[in-house]
């Protein structure tokens, strides 16, 4: 059984990121869109003694930081930035060994990683309160971080949530790392959205599959031992922070389990709101970007409503 997080074995950077540059097929048509909002963004290098990240900016207003999921990086949230930077000052790392960050350690130590993570966000917001989403395994790493920065946390946001105490699929996915022509290895990608990321075959386009393929190639830690031990929620009851949540109704890893999920949630915090997004799977921020945009925009909305009573 092998899952979206099945990694190479490189070297520990901490460092330079051995990834500075944009992947060899951005020049194609499809992905020119993300290279163009990576050209836009406004890009900063945080480094600590335990490795470094990449944090990349977009618009302004209240800080809004976003932590993209396992096998990913910022473009996991490609359809939501142009959006939210008309309102928010949008902040996406690559996380620890994703992307163009450093890797974190062989182990992928989410408590270094938060660390890393926390540094930046010192660096970028200083004592300014923000609003976290975490997608996927972002959500488990956000969990981490929250129990750093609790106070400065208004609201978490998470979506597609994986790593606690409720019934979850398992998906095979197809293994394409032994296969050396990149159009073949596109081909698996495209099988693998299908399988845990996108639920109906027809919305998987060509941008979807070249960031599939940019970001899972680049992807260098495994992130399911960290999965495994279900940590997102003892970090939730000990950070305390407003929470809400978004899932695709077809979600590959969480469907048909939602009431476990919305039992959960409310267990940690009884004003959150659970929001299930129609025909959509897990990557649900891609796959129905419009109804994600707005479901998001009602969640830091309900932040505020709370912090004003």
């Amino acid at each position: 059984m092998r899952t979206l997080e099945e990694t190479i074995s490189v070297p520990e950077t901490t460092g330079r990121s051995p990834h500075r540059a944009l992947p060899e097929w951005s020049d194609h048509a499809a992905f020119s869109p993300v290279a163009d909002l990576d050209r836009a963004a406004r890009r900063t290098d945080v480094a600590t003694d335990e490795g470094f990240a990449v944090w990349r900016e977009w618009g302004s207003g209240p800080a809004l930081v976003m932590l993209h999921g396992g096998a990913g990086s910022w473009s996991h949230f490609f359809r939501q930035i142009p959006i939210l930077a008309q309102d928010y000052r949008v902040i996406v790392p690559d996380l620890p060994g994703f992307g163009d960050s450093a890797d974190c350690n062989p182990e992928a130590d989410p408590h270094r990683m938060a660390r890393i993570l926390a540094a930046g966000l010192d660096r970028l917001t200083g004592t300014e309160r923000f609003h976290l989403v975490g997608f996927s395994y972002g959500g488990i790493i956000g969990s981490f971080v929250s129990r750093l920065v609790a106070p400065r946390i208004g609201g978490f946001v998470i979506v597609g949530g994986v790593g606690f105490e409720a019934r979850r699929q398992d998906v095979a996915l197809s293994s394409w790392r032994h296969i050396s022509d990149a159009e073949h290895r596109r081909v698996r990608h495209r099988q693998n959205l299908q399988a845990i990321m996108i639920a109906d075959p027809a919305r998987i386009d060509e941008t979807a599959i070249l960031i599939q393929q940019s970001n899972a190639e680049r992807s260098r830690h495994d992130t399911r031992p960290t999965a495994r031990s279900k940590p997102l929620t003892a970090n939730l009851d000990a950070s305390g922070v407003p929470l809400a949540a978004i899932w695709g109704e077809h979600d590959q890893l969480a469907a048909p389990y939602f009431d476990e999920r919305r039992a959960w949630l409310a267990a940690r915090d009884p004003q959150a709101l659970f929001k299930l997004i129609d025909d959509a799977g897990h990557w649900v921020q891609y796959e129905a970007a419009d109804a994600f945009n707005a479901a998001l925009t009602d969640c830091l909305r309900s932040f505020a409503q709370r912090a004003d009573k």
